[in-house]
C-alpha cells in the first residue's frame, strides 16, 4: 500500500531500531517524545518528520498522529486519502481511537454515496472497543437513522453507555431526550439525573433544561426559586432562552423579587443573543416604561426586529401600534399587512387590541 513520503530524509537510526513488534524502543520513544514537544510549540512540520518514520516502522500511535496531521493540513499538505490509509493502519495496529477519527473523516466524504454507512461502521467498531466518542456517535446514528433504519433501543443503549462514561454531550442529549420524550416516552426522573450531571459539569443547555424542569414542576413540585439561579448561570454562559426566562421571572416576581431593571437587563442580554421572544418582551418594557423610560418608537423597532426574524407576535405588536397610532404614526394599511402575515403563521394571534389595553 502506498504511503506518503517524508518531507525530508529521516534522521539517524534505522527504522528497525525505533519499533520492534509495534512497540517503541528507547530510541523510538525519544523520537516520539521529540515530536510531541515539537507539536506543543506548533512546529507541526518538524513533528510530522519525527512521527512519520515511526509510523512507517509500524507504531500505531504514530500512524494515528500522522493521519491526523494529513487530515488537518497546514504545515503538512492536506491529503485525505493518505490520512484514511494511515487511520486504517493505526486500526490494524490496535489503536482504538483511530476508529472515531476515521469515522469523522469518512462522514465528510460527501461525494461517496455510502459515506454515512462507512462512517457508521467505523463508529460502531470503535464503540465496541470502548471508545466513548464512538459510543456517542453510534447512538446518534442509530437514534436518527443516519445510516439506515432507526434503532431506538440500540441507540439509547450506546448513548447511555457514553453518558455513563462521562461524555458531557451524551449526558445532555440523554437528559433532553428523556425530558421531551424524543425517542421514548418522557421519564422525568431520568431526565433530571442526566441533566443534573451535565449541568454540574457546566453544560449551559443542560442547565437551562434543568431550570425549566424546576420552573414547570416536571418530575417534582414547581420551584421557581430553584430555577432562577440555574437560569442565571446558563444566561451567563450565553443561553438566550435562559436570559429571556429570567427576565420574565424578574418582570413578574416569579421565584425572585419584582425588579423591572433586572428584567430589562436580561431581556437585553437575550436580544443581543438574537432571541426573538426577548425582542417582544423588551419591546413591551419600553412601551410600558418598566425599568426604562417609556419609548414607543424603541418598542416599535424591537417589534419590527422580532417580526423580521419570523416571530408572529412581533408582527402583531407592531400591527397594533400602527393600527391605533399608539406612540407612532398610524398606518392602517401596513397594520393590515402585518396582521395578515402573523395570521399565516399563528391564526389565533390577537393583532387588533390596543397595546395600552393588551399589556396592562
Amino acid at each position: 500500500m502506498p504511503v506518503p513520503q517524508p518531507l525530508t530524509a529521516p534522521a539517524t537510526h534505522a527504522p528497525e531500531h525505533w519499533v520492534i513488534n509495534g512497540q517503541l524502543t528507547p530510541a523510538g520513544m525519544a523520537l516520539r517524545d521529540k515530536g510531541v514537544e515539537q507539536f506543543k510549540v506548533h512546529q507541526d512540520a518538524a513533528a510530522f518528520q519525527s512521527w512519520l518514520p515511526l509510523a512507517e516502522a509500524g507504531h500505531a500511535e504514530s500512524q494515528f498522529n500522522v493521519a491526523v496531521m494529513l487530515q488537518m493540513g497546514g504545515a503538512v499538505t492536506q491529503d485525505v486519502p493518505a490520512a484514511l490509509r494511515w487511520f486504517e493502519r493505526a486500526i490494524e495496529g490496535g489503536y482504538a481511537g483511530a476508529h472515531c477519527k476515521q469515522g469523522d473523516l469518512l462522514l465528510k466524504q460527501r461525494d461517496d454515496p455510502l459515506h454515512r454507512q462507512r462512517a457508521f461502521a467505523a463508529y460502531l467498531k470503535g464503540a465496541t472497543l470502548g471508545e466513548v466518542d464512538c459510543m456517542h456517535n453510534t447512538g446518534a446514528f442509530m437514534l436518527n437513522g443516519y445510516a439506515g433504519a432507526r434503532d431506538v433501543g440500540a441507540g439509547m443503549h450506546w448513548l447511555t453507555r457514553a453518558a455513563e462514561a462521562g461524555k458531557l454531550e451524551s449526558q445532555f442529549q440523554l437528559g433532553s431526550a428523556h425530558l421531551h420524550g424524543t425517542y421514548t416516552p418522557p421519564d422525568h426522573e431520568k431526565a433530571r439525573h442526566w441533566l443534573t450531571k451535565a449541568a454540574d459539569a457546566g453544560h449551559v443547555n443542560a442547565t437551562h433544561d434543568l431550570a425549566s424542569m424546576w420552573e414547570e414542576g416536571l418530575g417534582s413540585e414547581a420551584n421557581p426559586a430553584m430555577a432562577a439561579p440555574l437560569y442565571q448561570r446558563a444566561a451567563e454562559g450565553g443561553q438566550s432562552r435562559s436570559a429571556n426566562n429570567l427576565g420574565l421571572m424578574y418582570r413578574n416576581g416569579r421565584g425572585v423579587p419584582v425588579d423591572p431593571a433586572q428584567a430589562v437587563n436580561y431581556f437585553q442580554r437575550a436580544v443581543d443573543l438574537k432571541n426573538t421572544e426577548a425582542m417582544v418582551n423588551l419591546g413591551d418594557m419600553h412601551y410600558l416604561g418598566l425599568g426604562v423610560p417609556a419609548d414607543a418608537a424603541r418598542a416599535a423597532a424591537l417589534y419590527q426586529q422580532a417580526a423580521d426574524a419570523g416571530l408572529p407576535w412581533g408582527d402583531c405588536r407592531l400591527a397594533a401600534l400602527l393600527r391605533h397610532g399608539e406612540g407612532v404614526a398610524a398606518d392602517p394599511q401596513r397594520a393590515d399587512a402585518l396582521q395578515a402575515r402573523a395570521h399565516e403563521r399563528l391564526p389565533s394571534a390577537n393583532c387588533t387590541t390596543p397595546l395600552s389595553r393588551l399589556l396592562r
